[in-house]
């Protein structure tokens, strides 16, 4: 760009609005220094003399900055004028001098300067990061710094863009994928808007959204790692690979011939760049500081390439994490997802259902449902069919889904979650597994009045695997008959169970009930439930 090319935009498009004779009156002798720099004045004013030649550059310039800042200050005596100065980021070095000048002197005037800059531009070599140095030591700005959009912003934004009411979903995914940076979601619009996807129609008929980054983006992100060494882009890739998130200590045994100072190095290249930023209080720890960079590097690898990645990252990993694998369940499961084509699907299996009861444990129930969904899909077995369990890797992940499902209180769903809970308690029935039995049998949930699932007859049947005096059988007649008295309604029957009378399922749908009364074991809680009352 020309020298103070920020200025010489300002100038120059106020200059052509103004009539020659108050133009010249508003820049006065300073008229033939800012001609020098903005060629648009000399159309303005054709007459002009050349400025006198001076002995010192230094005095040149500034004699042209206090020429400049005349001017500004006699125009906004007139009216008040705001002077925007864009992406500062890219200002050469006389630029931001000038900007230095003017802004000394803008006291008892009516003009406002205002500069954005990007910082994740800066370094502390950069000219910009010396610049706001100064006008912050004299108390020269205000600094505001600009947030991302709010998920309300960015439905605002597409409804105005697209002239349509946006549905949450859609909101919630270019809020998700964008981080409500405004050139993001201007760019993920537009590619929406160009693709005839938010039409009104289109817009009311789908229930999920997926955004993938345009090309515009792509180019803006590209730019900037394409400022960066090859080996870093190569080290990057890697670790894009990782996650959002990465350690050193993951990162090294991935990168071939290279040391562990000279990944630093690499690193502080990025890091330099902003590409990347060091975590808080934490030591070898980083994150990409967008997560449209790390997709771009994503997606610039073939899929075999990034299969293979996963794949090695995957074991790698596995062997770092040792006897600790466990507590990292979720980021395994998902690195042998992504590699199931080449490491198949046994460990991918394996760590879904670790991850699946670490997330109920922490009451994640979206994120169990979904690890245990994907080790099914993965060992073929439907959520929704009716294919019997044949294995205890196969019980013990449908009943983990039914747990989350039944956390979720999905009454949509309430049906296949008890499939889930039938097919697993089968398995463990027929395996001779009582223990495992009964602990699906008597999983506690919230019950649907007049809504039976049908967890009542498992309970009858898990009563015929334990014996009538045990602590088992104590704990199934209470939730039976719970169960009765809500789901179906059956107040007789409940207090017959909680008095500890024993049903039997022979020859009988519905289970009819043994004349004998079940001796209360020590620390068993009876309760009874008066018929008529909710």
């Amino acid at each position: 760009m020309p020298p103070y090319w920020p200025w010489v935009q300002a100038i120059r498009s106020y200059v052509r609005e103004r009539d020659p004779d108050q133009l010249r009156s508003e820049m006065g002798a300073g008229a033939a220094d800012i001609a020098e720099v903005v060629s648009d004045v000399k159309e303005r004013l054709p007459d002009l003399k050349p400025p006198p030649q001076l002995e010192s550059p230094e005095q040149a310039r500034f004699r042209l900055f206090d020429s400049i800042t005349a001017f500004l200050k006699s125009a906004s005596q007139k009216q008040p004028l705001v002077l925007v100065l864009d992406d500062l980021h890219w200002a050469d070095q006389p630029s931001l001098l000038l900007l230095q000048f003017v802004a000394r002197e803008l006291g008892n005037s009516r003009l406002l300067l205002v500069g954005t800059y990007r910082d994740v531009e800066l370094s502390r070599q950069h000219p910009l990061a010396e610049t706001l140095g100064e006008l912050t030591r004299e108390r020269l700005f205000q600094r505001v710094l600009l947030r991302g959009l709010s998920q309300q912003d960015v439905g605002r934004f597409i409804e105005v863009a697209a002239g349509v009411d946006p549905p949450l979903g859609l909101t919630e995914a270019v809020h998700a994928q964008t981080e409500g940076n405004p050139l993001f979601v201007t760019e993920v619009v537009r590619l929406l808007v160009q693709e005839g996807e938010l039409t009104p129609e289109r817009a009311s008929q789908r229930d999920s959204w997926t955004v993938r980054i345009p090309e515009g983006v792509r180019e803006v992100i590209g730019r900037r790692l394409n400022r960066l060494s090859q080996r870093c882009n190569e080290t990057l890739t890697i670790a894009s690979i990782i996650g959002r998130e990465f350690e050193l200590r993951q990162l090294t045994p991935l990168v071939d011939d290279m040391t562990e100072d000279r990944l630093l190095d690499v690193l502080e290249e990025a890091l330099s760049a902003r590409v990347i930023e060091e975590l808080p209080q934490t030591v070898s720890r980083y994150q990409f500081t967008h997560a449209l960079i790390q997709e771009t590097l994503i997606e610039e690898l073939t899929l075999t390439r990034r299969v293979r990645l996963h794949a090695r990252i995957a074991e790698t990993l596995e062997a770092l994490y040792g006897d600790n694998a466990e507590v990292h369940a979720a980021e395994l499961a998902h690195h042998f997802a992504q590699a199931e084509a080449v490491a198949g699907s046994n460990k991918l299996v394996r760590y879904s259902l670790l991850a699946g009861e670490r997330a109920l444990a922490a009451y994640a129930w979206e994120e169990a449902q979904a690890h245990f969904k994907r080790a099914l899909a993965a060992k073929g077995v439907s959520p929704e069919g009716m294919d019997p369990a044949t294995d205890a890797e196969t019980a013990a992940l449908l009943f983990g889904l039914a747990r989350a499902q039944l956390a979720m209180a999905e009454r949509h769903e309430m049906l296949l979650t008890a499939d889930s809970l039938s097919r697993a308690f089968d398995y463990y029935a027929d395996a001779g597994d009582v223990e495992r039995a009964v602990g699906v049998a008597e999983y506690p949930y919230l019950p649907v009045s007049g809504r039976s699932l049908g967890v009542t007859q498992l309970i009858v049947r898990a009563l015929e695997l334990v014996s009538p005096e045990s602590h088992q059988a104590g704990r199934l007649l209470a939730r039976y008959g719970y169960l009765l008295g809500i789901e179906e309604g059956d107040y007789v029957g409940a207090e017959e169970a909680t008095h500890g009378l024993y049903p039997s399922l022979r020859g009988t749908t519905t289970p009819s009930w043994r004349c004998r009364r079940w001796p209360t074991p020590p620390g068993l809680i009876g309760f009874t439930l008066n018929p008529g009352e909710p």
